[in-house]
């Protein structure tokens, strides 16, 4: 028989809606603000979480993730902690580029990141290794920083998805079969032994945090 492990509770939040375009690659400065749906998301997954013993709320620092955070903050009558590790993937010279610009610029570094996903990297920025690596890093500080306590991290699909990657051991080259909508959640216990995820991309209204 199982014996359930003492956890420390992570609580992914991606950030809400904007009105970036889909094709495009965020730039690596602050980015895009929410637009009107993505700030009525954020006060939902205040409501939503309101009343959770949340020992903590780390956050990108990125404009869009603290407008996401700072209801949550609000609602938990905590101070959000901005976190650099946190931040989006660089793309270095990709940022700020459609897929079809990058296509007439960098047609040869667009062919082998087509051919290698995982690890390769645009001139002045990271691959999917080194993204994983730098969110393992602040996941494990998060775990001796709070063992046993519930926190939660407002941030961005790429750095949620190689979290789940990493705790489930699912090979990062299937990374982006996860999806994990706009200011939704994403619940990982991380035990002794094993990390067992709780739900995945759930949004407001649904399961509770």
């Amino acid at each position: 028989m199982r014996v359930k492990e003492p956890a420390t509770t992570v609580i992914f939040i991606r950030h809400g809606t904007t009105d970036f375009p889909e094709d495009m690659v965020y730039k690596g400065d602050n980015g895009p603000t929410l637009n009107d749906e993505g700030r009525k998301l954020a006060e939902r997954l205040g409501e939503w979480i309101k009343g959770e013993n949340i020992a903590a709320i780390l956050v990108s620092p990125s404009r869009r993730t603290v407008e996401t955070a700072t209801p949550i903050a609000k609602t938990l009558e905590l101070e959000y902690k901005l976190t650099d590790e946190l931040r989006e993937r660089s793309f270095g010279i990709w940022e700020g580029l459609t897929f079809a610009e990058i296509e007439t610029l960098y047609p040869e570094g667009l062919g082998k990141w087509k051919r290698d996903p995982i690890s390769y990297t645009p001139d002045g920025g990271e691959s999917i290794i080194d993204l994983q690596k730098r969110v393992n890093d602040i996941v494990q500080f998060v775990i001796q920083e709070y063992k046993g306590k519930k926190i939660a991290i407002v941030t961005h699909m790429g750095p949620i998805r190689v979290a789940v990657a990493e705790a489930l051991k699912i090979p990062l080259t299937n990374y982006r079969h996860l999806q994990i909508q706009p200011a939704s959640a994403t619940r990982i216990d991380y035990g002794i032994t094993a990390a067992n995820l709780i739900y995945l991309g759930t949004l407001p209204g649904g399961n509770r945090p």
